[in-house]
């Protein structure tokens, strides 16, 4: 995240917020999370995420304001409160996204900026597809080994089969979603880019070794198998 993103304010809660979301979402302990919260679901933003930004043509109607900021105040806005951001100050003005319903995304105006966050944990999903709305959106996938930021490093293999990336977002939107485990620092884990028709994209971690997609989207061995045959043999 950019320095003119982060409130000064913000940098004494980082490691309080780290702690927090490892503890009820899974998330790695040294991973901050950029969150939005409405109506129970949870969105992120990844400041990284490789495709085209959001324009004022991408905006649909007023969705929601946030009404408090963890960055502001930890006490009165934890993690989990309805209207709370992690790093969006108060009063920010969230926007639906053009094309897309607002239970997967959401696009936040600040400072002339718009920031685009996705669905990342709906306690009313029941398959991927409820999470994640891709199917018939997805043109093209990228995989590698690890996450963010260490994939910055090296070069992402192409999941070049038009059959491999429909199979692909099937699994997705079939896999059953439970609660998100919480998964170690040194589990195996490879980071998905998913480049949607609009030239947007939606990156995720998946752990191979207990087949689950961040945001608890369970999905079958077969998925790995596909995503090994294009990365190849891991390199020791």
């Amino acid at each position: 995240m950019t320095g003119d993103y982060v409130v000064g304010a913000m940098r004494a809660a980082l490691a309080l917020l780290a702690l927090v979301l490892a503890s009820v979402a899974g998330a790695d302990a040294m991973t901050l999370l950029d969150y939005i919260t409405f109506d129970g679901i949870d969105y992120i933003r990844f400041a990284d995420e490789p495709g085209r930004p959001l324009t004022r043509g991408d905006l649909g109607p007023e969705f929601a304001v946030i009404e408090c900021s963890f960055g502001e105040d930890t006490r009165s806005c934890p993690y989990g409160v309805d209207a709370a951001a992690a790093f969006l100050p108060s009063n920010t003005r969230v926007y639906a996204v053009r094309g897309y319903p607002t239970n997967f995304r959401l696009a936040a105006v600040w400072k002339d900026r718009i920031f685009l966050y996705q669905a990342w944990r709906n306690p009313r999903a029941k398959v991927g597809a409820d999470l994640y709305d891709i199917v018939g959106r997805v043109r093209a996938i990228d995989v590698q080994r690890g996450e963010p930021p260490l994939v910055a490093a090296t070069r992402p293999a192409a999941v070049t089969s038009s059959l491999d990336v429909g199979a692909l977002v099937e699994m997705i939107a079939t896999g059953a979603v439970r609660a998100p485990k919480v998964h170690a620092v040194a589990e195996p884990r490879y980071w998905l880019t998913l480049w949607l028709t609009d030239g947007t994209t939606l990156g995720r971690i998946y752990f191979p070794e207990t087949g689950e997609l961040m945001g608890g989207v369970s999905v079958p061995a077969e998925f790995a198998r596909v995503l090994e045959r294009y990365l190849g043999p891991r390199a020791d």
